[in-house]
């Protein structure tokens, strides 16, 4: 029994150990110790990445003799000898064979190269610095071939692709695997390192011959992909090469020379040392575009100010090509251009040049739409007609900088001469407007490895805070602040929420405090939050606190915390907040656990029937939106009634995949005062009697509007202020009808790289997304009714573009690959909300996406050889997206069954 047990045994610890094999087991391995000869076939192609059948491509065959022309130990001098490289295309079938092409090659029927290998390293290689750049680009990719290194593990190797991180593997006595990861280029486009544009994987396969002294075949496998995997617009390049020992006669053997100096001395003298890794020339990947051209198309998608116009993907994409010409243009260009429009053509030129975030951009915005001015010390009674005579700049200007708020990775002077003109300007109408812009832009640039204009700006506004004598100025810096989106303000805008007398100021820091990164809101300002929410106050303030904390606790909450604050909400709170504390908690635990078992720890009296049934009319609602375009999208909506009323309301709008911050739209509508438009005076809610912030007077009818895109807070928009003012837009039934409130270019990011093909010229990729928001608003108010209607309407245009080239040097007798990808799609989202203000008051919300279509196509290219022999193949996809109608709850069909 014992003898079976054993013998079992050692069959599973057979079939069950590593493939990865210990180098030292088989003995010393010993290469290029006789001369060899091998067939090289190489090919490259672009496909798009959803077909494996259409793809563009070429071969070229040769064969290559080496040996070593001086050895000792671990190092070699290797002669290359490549010889009879033929170009190999194929016709425009699918099927058909790769047949010779004439070509560049056809000129070098037979040349020779050196390389000095030293302990599984290239050091150096001799090449003929006169041959075409593609012709070194394959020698040194051939060369790259030869670089082993035994010992498994991790290592740092220098070849064609550049400086890699290379692992090796043994798998078998014969097999070695070596993989290469994060490959940083010489002469990079912009800097940028391959992986911030295409993924990419490298793999290497060496066979050894059976007395390991020597290389039986290499196998060197590429693919890069570049694009937009949510927008289903991808290509594909794939390079292999590969060499495998022929059977023809090796070659004869190279007399041995005493040393590496009198080897060297031997080399012809046309060949040089050069560097192993291609070198990569700053080309642009196509011809560049005229610049009034892309302009003119881009105003004409962008300067539909009508209802119902705008936030197309036509608009979306000449944006995208405008955005790219407008990064290089110069100031005096664009200066003249914004003399040369007018209206609507202005507002959309002046959008544009926001959004391109360029150095050129702001100097011609600076001065044509006077950003720099400041206002002069004039008297009190003469500060607003003053400001009237300057809003017509200020307009252009305001979109201006609304825009750069938006703008993807602006340049860094832009940055700070716009945070100069928030702080130091006079003109109130642009201050705000500056520095929510330059706290936004900072925030991207820090995103692109540039924190220091954050950490500027940083400083530059908690001085700027700490000097403020007026709400309205700290009110202003703390929104600031949230656009920055720095963890270490936390504690700044934790001590604004928690002051006492400026509920605008600390509800705004609640804000700013949302938009910080998770680890900003730790266990300790966590307790802080509850005991701000748990305090008598604004009942605004105390549930912004109260979702604050909810949202960020709800990964991992503080039972104690969350339980004596559910029993405080219980025993003192106004019954709108303790409705909000349920209904957020109950739709964070149904998709977090630990949130879930926490409640159901609390006491039966805290979480029965009497302590969720609460009157009122609040309401948190989450609701899957289903895709909108390049992602999949959620709507979240959080309403605060008092006294019947809503007194503040926020619906934002989430986009999954998309590289931007979120919310993708956040709407903010506030209201005070309305109270006695739903039946009476204004009621003091329970747990608010005796608040220094809420006193017995009533207070002023007004109501604002705020929005957020991309994460980046606009200046707020007052509505009215006033009953006169109430009162008189209703006599007028100003926004009764559909009214523009927001047109925005949002830049997704526009990257470039040049990527070092195995075998073949680099990959240039260029790849860029953008998205056209437009929102139109309507309104109609019945005072003799005590009802209104008002209804929002979103439009959403989104356009990406990837392209790919391979090109070889030799234009007329080299090859040419090119690979373009394009997106869009228009997706629409319709909320329509009826109140009634009699008692019981009744709110009846209507939501509905429209059905529309996403629609991708990649069209691929090959030119080759001297005929220019030239293949096309496209696809294109069009998908049915059907719209819904969202189920908002029994009780709000019921409302609306009664409206």
């Amino acid at each position: 029994m014992n003898i079976l047990l054993a013998f079992f045994l050692s069959l599973s610890l057979r079939f069950t150990v590593s493939t990865s094999i210990a180098r030292g087991e088989y003995g010393e391995i010993k290469l290029f110790q006789s001369p060899a000869t091998y067939s090289v076939e190489s090919m490259v192609l672009l496909n798009d990445a959803g077909r494996k059948d259409k793809e563009v491509g070429y071969k070229v065959n040769a064969n290559l003799d080496v040996q070593a022309v001086w050895g000792i130990d671990s190092e070699f001098l290797l002669k290359f000898d490549l010889r009879y490289p033929k170009l190999l295309g194929k016709g425009k079938s699918v099927t058909a064979d790769y047949l010779p092409i004439k070509s560049f090659w056809d000129s070098y029927p037979n040349t020779e190269f050196f390389a000095y290998w030293k302990h599984g390293l290239i050091a150096e290689a001799y090449l003929d610095p006169e041959e075409l750049p593609d012709v070194l680009n394959y020698k040194k990719s051939l060369i790259s071939l030869f670089q082993l290194q035994i010992i498994d593990g991790e290592h740092n190797e220098t070849d064609i692709s550049g400086i890699c991180d290379v692992v090796y593997d043994s798998i078998s006595m014969q097999v070695i695997r070596k993989t290469k990861r994060q490959c940083r280029a010489v002469g990079a486009v912009d800097g940028n390192t391959e992986d911030e544009v295409v993924t990419s994987r490298r793999l290497t396969r060496y066979t050894l011959s059976e007395k390991l002294d020597g290389l039986e075949e290499v196998h060197a496998e590429e693919v890069h992909t570049a694009g937009f995997q949510n927008m289903e617009a991808l290509v594909k390049a794939r390079a292999w090469l590969r060499l495998r020992r022929s059977g023809a006669p090796a070659p004869a053997s190279f007399p041995s020379l005493p040393s590496l100096a009198a080897a060297l001395a031997e080399l012809p003298a046309k060949l040089k040392p050069l560097p192993l890794p291609m070198v990569i020339a700053d080309e642009p990947l196509d011809e560049e575009e005229k610049l009034e051209e892309v302009l003119e198309e881009a105003i004409r998608g962008g300067e539909d100010e009508e209802a119902g116009g705008g936030g197309t993907a036509r608009a979306a994409a000449a944006g995208l090509r405008a955005l790219r010409a407008l990064r290089s243009a110069p100031a005096h260009r664009l200066a003249a251009a914004l003399r040369a429009q007018h209206a609507d053509a202005l507002v959309a030129l002046c959008r544009l040049l926001g959004a391109a975030g360029a150095a050129g951009a702001h100097e011609a915005a600076a001065l044509e739409l006077s950003l720099n001015a400041h206002e002069h010390e004039h008297e009190q009674e003469h500060e607003h007609e003053h400001d009237r005579d300057h809003e017509h700049v200020h307009a252009h200007a305001r979109h201006y900088l609304n825009a750069l708020a938006l703008a993807h990775q602006p340049d860094e002077e832009v940055v700070e001469a716009v945070a100069r003109a928030g702080v130091e300007g006079r003109a109130r109408a642009l201050r705000e407007a500056a520095l929510l812009a330059a706290a936004a832009a900072a925030a991207s640039a820090a995103d692109s490895k540039q924190p220091r204009l954050a950490l500027a700006l940083r400083d530059t506004l908690a001085q700027a805070l700490a000097r403020c004598k007026e709400e309205s100025c700290r009110g202003v810096a703390v929104r600031a602040l949230g656009n920055l989106r720095r963890a270490d303000t936390a504690e700044l805008l934790l001590a604004q929420a928690e002051a006492r007398g400026a509920p605008a100021v600390a509800l705004g820091a609640l804000q700013a405090l949302g938009a910080l990164p998770a680890a900003a809101l730790g266990p300790a300002r966590q307790r802080r939050l509850a005991a701000l929410a748990a305090r008598r106050g604004p009942l605004a303030v105390r549930a912004a606190a109260l979702d604050l904390l909810l949202v960020r606790a709800a990964p991992l909450p503080p039972p104690l915390a969350l339980a004596r604050l559910a029993r405080e909400l219980q025993a003192h709170a106004p019954h709108e907040l303790r409705r909000l504390f349920w209904q957020r908690a109950r739709q964070l635990a149904a998709d977090h656990r630990p949130l879930h078992d926490v409640l159901h720890m609390l006491a039966p009296d805290l979480r029965g029937w009497d302590a969720l049934a609460q009157p009122g009319t609040s309401s948190v609602l989450v609701r899957s939106l289903g895709r909108m375009g390049p992602g999949s999208a959620r709507l979240e909506s959080l309403q605060l009634a008092r006294g019947g009323m809503l007194q503040r309301g926020s619906v934002r709008l989430l986009l999954d995949d998309v590289p931007v911050p979120a919310p993708l739209l956040a709407i903010e509508l506030w209201t005070k005062g309305l109270e006695s438009l739903a039946g009476g005076e204004a009621t003091v809610d329970e747990g608010e009697e005796g608040d220094e912030e809420e006193g017995s007077e009533a207070e002023d009818m007004a109501a604002g509007l705020a929005l957020t895109v991309a994460g980046a807070r606009l200046p707020a928009i007052t509505l009215f202020n006033g009953q006169a003012e109430l009162l008189g837009h209703v006599w007028a039934g100003t926004g009764s009808t559909a009214t523009p409130v927001l047109r925005a270019l949002l830049p997704l990011g526009e990257r470039a790289a040049a990527v070092p093909l195995l075998g073949a010229a680099p990959l240039r990729v260029r790849a860029g997304a953008a998205l056209s928001l437009a929102l139109d608003a309507q309104a109609q108010v019945s005072m003799w009714s005590r009802t209104a209607l008002a209804e929002l309407a979103l439009r959403l245009g989104a356009a990406g573009d990837v392209r790919a080239a391979v090109r070889g040097a030799a234009r007329g007798a080299g090859y040419e690959l090119t690979a373009r990808a394009q997106y869009s799609a228009e997706p629409r989202l319709h909320v329509r909300v009826h109140v009634d203000a009699h008692q019981p008051a009744a709110l009846c919300v209507r939501l509905h996406t429209d059905d529309y279509h996403r629609w991708s196509n990649v069209t691929l290219s090959s030119s080759l050889g001297d005929g220019a022999r030239g293949v096309r193949r496209a696809r294109a996809v069009r998908v049915a997206q059907p719209g819904r109608t969202l189920a908002l709850g029994a009780r709000n069909d019921a409302a609306c069954r009664a409206l």
